[in-house]
């Protein structure tokens, strides 16, 4: 059920839109009509690092996770918890990448321009050329 209703979704959408995630399952779906895929491809240490620092500071905040659903970052949940956020980017860094590799040359997505960055700085420059603000 969860399929169709994104693929009705994206059917229904206007032409142009801007999607985010590495949800993989669906990936078949979301990346059928894309023209572009922009991976923010950061070395371990940053992406690691950005996500110990944010959930410190949601730790401290106790802000939420997504605004209205009372989910909130804690210290077990972050440093004792399988579902640990920092566990998680411990483990699936590598496999990501290996995907997205994977991903650049399958035939099945060769009508896809991807954009890999690997920097804070490319990361800038793209977002300048597309005048939008960051």
């Amino acid at each position: 059920m969860f399929f169709t209703e994104l693929a009705e979704a994206l059917a229904a959408s206007p032409q142009e839109w801007i999607l985010d995630g590495n949800f993989d399952r669906t990936r078949h779906i979301k990346w059928h009509d894309v023209d572009m895929v922009v991976w923010v491809d950061y070395p371990f240490w940053r992406v690691f690092s950005q996500a110990l620092t944010r959930a410190v500071k949601r730790i401290i905040s106790q802000e939420e996770l997504w605004p209205g659903t009372g989910n909130r970052e804690s210290f077990r949940k972050t440093f004792l918890s399988r579902d640990s956020v920092l566990l998680w980017s411990l483990k699936t860094w590598r496999q990501n990448r290996k995907r997205y590799f994977a991903d650049m040359i399958n035939p099945l997505y060769s009508h896809i321009q991807f954009v890999r960055l690997t920097s804070i700085k490319e990361t800038q420059v793209l977002v300048k050329s597309l005048n939008v603000s960051a």
